[in-house]
């Protein structure tokens, strides 16, 4: 047992005894945990958490169908990558109530005290645990064995982490209790992944709720938007299949081959939020406020959001751009601005066209002006250039 177990043991026996908590024996996250639990009532003597009627786990689990769907390929994926030790991964929601469990036989089903669906982890019932903590806490925390305040979650490690929507307001906890220490430590990173890939999912939800919205209100926008939205989702299903295979890496113990497909798996999950988020700006029907941005950024944006509609259509883009240019703007105008003028342009190139993009400032200082020019291909029937532009304000801090 490691020197901070030790430590927990004698602080779980100290507390027992005379009802105190030794601060200096505990790390400091736990000791936070351990004196919420005692300030709440918890009952560090318990062996097994308390649990909804079967009624009421069956409504609980009714209601949050939806994220218990969206975690389920990544649950498969943590338990894959737990191998053969005994383990169990769990998602919770917001208010510690256990949603489900997946993991061996021995832990989840043949274990009396270990939790399932309906079981409540919160701090104020169960103390500090894999599931509650984490959600008093706001962030990732890690739980080793005598550290959980309940005695009957000793024999376990625990990580959690809670999962949040495009608010940034927490929804759950995705976790994952092993019986082995050390196989925790080398599923930290597939954990964290993976519950980023959750909280993607969460959003691709929200798009398709757009999308459907779009398709309602301004059906003659719903084709390019549907065919970017696609491109964003797949772009998303590249980093699944990342985590997925690096999950098996880790189950073999072929650590750093799984690091580096986790850290490409959690890069691609970054550019698929911003993207999202671009998207979502173009599908929006509100008005926002004019503020300073970069034209040239919001410009890359949209080149990177298209490449794959272009590669379609055999398009090449080349924008043109000598320096950082702020102007006032609303981003959503701006952005749907950009996005027409660049479908109009591919139409214009056809296939093996190019569309140039270039963006200056006006003789005055004052404007920057925006031309796409589209250059058609050998095998289109049009044969002339097309040019289309637009201009905007500078931002004062640029003159």
């Amino acid at each position: 047992m490691s020197p901070q177990g030790k430590n927990a043991v004698e602080a779980g026996l100290i507390y027992t005894s005379t009802g105190g908590i030794r601060a200096e024996m505990l790390r400091s996250e736990i000791y936070r945990a351990w004196e919420r639990s005692h300030l709440q009532g918890a009952d560090n003597r318990a062996l097994q958490a308390e649990k909804l009627s079967s009624l009421e786990t069956e409504r609980l689990v009714k209601q949050h169908s939806d994220l218990i769907n969206l975690a389920a390929p990544y649950f498969r994926t943590l338990s894959q990558a737990a191998g053969t030790d005994r383990h169990a991964v769990m998602l919770s929601d917001r208010q510690g109530i256990l949603l489900d469990v997946v993991g061996d036989k021995q832990t989840v089903q043949a274990s009396e005290s270990f939790p399932s669906a309906g079981s409540l982890l919160s701090e104020a019932v169960a103390g500090a645990n894999g599931i509650g903590t984490p959600l008093a806490e706001e962030d990732y925390v890690e739980i080793v064995a005598a550290e959980h305040f309940i005695q009957g979650f000793h024999p376990f490690t625990c990580q959690g982490i809670p999962l949040r929507n495009e608010n940034r307001e927490i929804v759950g906890v995705f976790s994952i209790s092993v019986r082995r220490p050390d196989a925790g430590q080398r599923l930290k990173e597939i954990l964290l992944c993976a519950s980023h890939g959750i909280e993607a999912e969460l959003l691709i939800g929200n798009l398709e709720k757009d999308i459907r919205r779009v398709l309602a209100s301004n059906p003659d926008d719903y084709q390019p938007l549907e065919e970017l939205r696609q491109d964003i989702i797949q772009g998303h299903q590249a980093a699944r299949l990342k985590l997925e295979i690096s999950s098996r890496m880790v189950a073999v113990n072929r650590l750093d081959y799984a690091m580096q497909l986790l850290q490409q798996a959690e890069k691609s999950i970054q550019i698929f939020r911003h993207r999202a988020a671009i998207w979502r700006s173009l599908a929006s029907l509100e008005i926002g406020q004019i503020q300073p941005l970069s034209l040239t950024d919001s410009l890359h944006d949209l080149v990177d959001l298209l490449a794959t509609e272009a590669a379609i259509r055999k398009v090449e883009i080349l924008t043109y751009c000598t320096e950082i240019i702020t102007v006032s703007a609303d981003i959503r105008s701006l952005l749907r601005k950009l996005l027409r003028c660049f479908l109009n342009s591919f139409e214009n190139a056809g296939k093996g066209g190019t569309v140039k993009v270039i963006v200056e400032k006006m003789p005055n200082a004052e404007f920057a002006q925006v031309h796409f020019t589209s250059l058609p291909g050998l095998n289109t029937s049009k044969s002339e250039p097309v040019t289309e532009m637009f201009s905007l304000p500078i931002t004062k801090k640029n003159l």
